[in-house]
């Protein structure tokens, strides 16, 4: 894992956990699933809101008895099980595809095993289903049972870390996995779950894809965005009087 820390990110890491902490509702934590279903969970979820999604798995999992029943059912039950997900016509295929994957893998479709792997060779095993990427891999690690220590960066987390100046504007989701699992070496498997959560709130209501809302956000004094934004004002402005000096100096 290749460490990227700006900003001594080890402390911005905990001020930024104990800020959201102080605005938003403790993160509790819910009943979690098994890892195979997280793994189906976190799947079928990506780009889709949450209820549609919990709605498309429980939907799955009251016509099928088993994962054995969704990887060898007609792929066109399982899309319309999957109405309304965000890509259900790709989502249905794929999903049975990543089952039979890891039935002819690990010999039964069951991601119990991996609590006996380390988080690395996990996700690695992981990744290596078709369709199968960093943020599914993390979540269906950390968020289930096995709490293991990974954490899942989303689009909202993303977007946030990288307006934040945690990780340089272009910095994937992969690499701000690796800054903040260096930056987060005495966080526990929960803290990161906590995290995660915190950063997902802060980016769908405060700093969302349309409008950053500065004012109003806990960690805007420590924001590069909003360092850029005050930036930007003071050159507006001095632009602005330079102007007028100008006109008045010819006038």
């Amino acid at each position: 894992m290749r460490a990227l820390l700006f900003f001594h990110q080890q402390n911005d890491l905990w001020t930024i956990r104990d800020r959201l902490d102080a605005v938003f509702d403790k993160i509790r934590d819910k009943q979690r699933l098994d890892p195979t279903s997280q793994f189906v969970y976190a799947f079928i979820g990506s780009w889709t809101y949450g209820e549609i999604s919990a709605h498309a798995f429980r939907c799955l999992i009251r016509r099928y008895r088993s994962w054995e029943g969704i990887a060898d059912a007609p792929t066109g039950d399982i899309e319309t099980a999957l109405t309304g997900v965000t890509f259900s016509e790709k989502k249905a295929p794929d999903l049975q595809l990543a089952l039979r994957k890891i039935r002819a893998r690990a010999g039964s479709i069951n991601l119990e095993f991996l609590a006996d792997h380390p988080v690395e060779s996990a996700l690695f095993w992981l990744e290596q289903i078709y369709s199968v990427g960093h943020k599914i891999a993390a979540a269906t690690l950390n968020f289930s049972t096995l709490r293991k220590r990974a954490f899942v960066v989303d689009t909202h987390v993303l977007r946030v870390m990288r307006r934040f100046g945690f990780v340089s504007p272009r910095t994937d989701e992969i690499a701000v996995f690796d800054a903040v699992m260096a930056a987060a070496a005495d966080f526990e498997a929960d803290d990161l779950y906590e995290l995660h959560w915190y950063l997902k709130g802060l980016g769908q209501e405060t700093c969302t894809h349309f409008r950053t809302l500065c004012t109003s956000c806990p960690l805007s004094d420590m924001c590069m965005k909003r360092v850029e934004k005050g930036a930007i004002a003071v050159t507006r402005n001095l632009a602005m009087q330079l102007r007028r000096a100008e006109t008045m100096a010819s006038a």
